[in-house]
């Protein structure tokens, strides 16, 4: 059984998505939750911390998703080969999450704080792409930029594949589409 702190988030998660953040009073996050409104905001204090944790959450289940496997590779360009593969597998296995992700990413009920918070868990990413810079393999501008562009791309892969589900199985297609991935990536 979920605990109630997990159950009201997972609501809140499937909410904000069907329905957008001023669309979902707290009160109906409960009710769907099962749980009372008093409960909600013993654990959140207001629907602008549930929806912040929520994204430092949702950053967190994505970066364990993108860096898996990635140490086993030999070279940059397969090490980012992994990520893109891992960033579409959990895209299309989490369509909630990955529409949430894209959908309050640059929204401003993340405080700053939060974002930067939700970029610390990518340092294994921030990593990569150093040393890519370094090794004169990736093109030198900022990595925020970088990961920015390259998020903007992955996106936009992920949704084009969430509305043409039979390219998913398709080698020669994603094959493809990393390249277009790599091409914003290297020098």
């Amino acid at each position: 059984m979920k605990d109630k702190r997990q159950q009201i988030l997972e609501t809140a998660l499937k909410l904000f998505v069907e329905n957008g953040f001023h669309a979902t009073p707290t009160s109906m996050i409960a009710k769907e939750a099962g749980v009372a409104t008093g409960t909600l905001f013993h654990h959140f204090k207001t629907k602008e911390e549930l929806i912040n944790t929520l994204y430092l959450e949702t950053k967190e289940i994505l970066i364990q998703a993108l860096t898996k496997q990635v140490n086993e590779q030999d070279t940059l360009k397969s090490k980012f080969r992994q990520v893109f593969y891992n960033a579409i597998n959990w895209a299309i296995s989490h369509p909630d999450h990955q529409f949430f992700y894209s959908q309050y990413s640059y929204s401003p009920f993340i405080s700053t704080l939060t974002r930067e918070l939700g970029l610390q868990r990518f340092h294994v990413i921030q990593e990569l792409l150093r040393e890519g810079q370094e090794n004169d393999i990736l093109k030198a501008i900022p990595i925020g930029l970088m990961i920015d562009t390259a998020q903007g791309t992955l996106d936009g892969i992920t949704n084009y594949l969430m509305e043409h589900p039979e390219k998913i199985d398709d080698r020669e297609f994603t094959e493809q589409a990393f390249s277009m991935f790599w091409d914003v990536l290297k020098g």
